[in-house]
C-alpha cells in the first residue's frame, strides 16, 4: 500500500500544477493498476470497479468534452461493478438509509444537470449512479463495513468537487474545488478496495 500512496501523493500534487500533464500520463493512470496490486480484486464487480476507474482516470487526461464524457461512461461502468459487488455483502435490514440516499443523490443529479448544459443528461445520469453505490454500499455489514461506506461517500465527495469546478465555480473557487477531487477520489477507492478485502473488522 505504501506504493499506491505515494502514487496517489504524487499525482495529486502534480494536479494542482501547470505543464504536469505528461508526467500525470505515468502517475494518474498507474493508480489502479498499482491498488489491483495491492489488493487484487476477487469479486468480478470489483474488477469490473478497478478497470473502468482505470480507463476514467486515463479519458479524464484530456480536457476535451469528448474526453469528459469518455471519463463518465468509464465511471459509470465501474459503479455499476461495485454496486453489484456491494450488493453482494447486503444483509437484511440494512436498508434504511437507501431511501435518503437515492432522494439526495436525485437532487444533486439534478442540480449538476442543470449546470452542466448539454451535457446534462449523461452528467444526471451519472449521479444517480453513483448515488446507488453509495445506496448500496450503506447496506454492507461485516468485515471492512465501515470503510466500504466511508470511500463511498468520499467517492461522491471527490465527484461533487470535479463537477463543481468544472460547471459551477470559476476563478480561485474553481481550483480550490479542483484541488480536492484526486486526494478524496484516491482515499475513496482505497477505502472501497481495502474495506471489501477485509476480514477482520468487527464493523
Amino acid at each position: 500500500m505504501k506504493l499506491y500512496a505515494a502514487t496517489a501523493v504524487a499525482d495529486s500534487i502534480l494536479a494542482t500544477l501547470r505543464g504536469t500533464k505528461n508526467v500525470r500520463k505515468v502517475t494518474k493512470s498507474a493508480l489502479m493498476p498499482v491498488l489491483a496490486a495491492a489488493t487484487p480484486p476477487r469479486d468480478p464487480g470489483m474488477a469490473i470497479g478497478l478497470a473502468g476507474s482505470w480507463a476514467g482516470d486515463v479519458a479524464l487526461l484530456g480536457d476535451s468534452d469528448r474526453a469528459f464524457r469518455a471519463g463518465l461512461f468509464s465511471f459509470l461502468v465501474a459503479h455499476v461493478g461495485y454496486t453489484a459487488a456491494l450488493s453482494r455483502r447486503s444483509q437484511p435490514g440494512t436498508r434504511k438509509a437507501v431511501l435518503p440516499i437515492v432522494a439526495a443523490s436525485a437532487l444533486g443529479a439534478a442540480v449538476f444537470a442543470r449546470a452542466a448544459g448539454p451535457m446534462g443528461k449523461p452528467v444526471g445520469l451519472y449521479a444517480l449512479t453513483l448515488g446507488t453505490m453509495v445506496a448500496a454500499a450503506s447496506t454492507v455489514r461485516g468485515p471492512g463495513a465501515r470503510r466500504v461506506f466511508g470511500g463511498a461517500a468520499l467517492f461522491m465527495a471527490s465527484d461533487a468537487l470535479l463537477g463543481a469546478s468544472r460547471f459551477v465555480l470559476d476563478g480561485r473557487a474553481a481550483r480550490v474545488a479542483s484541488a480536492g477531487v484526486m486526494p478524496t477520489y484516491a482515499a475513496a477507492q482505497w477505502l472501497i478496495h481495502t474495506g471489501f478485502a477485509r476480514e477482520d473488522d468487527p464493523a
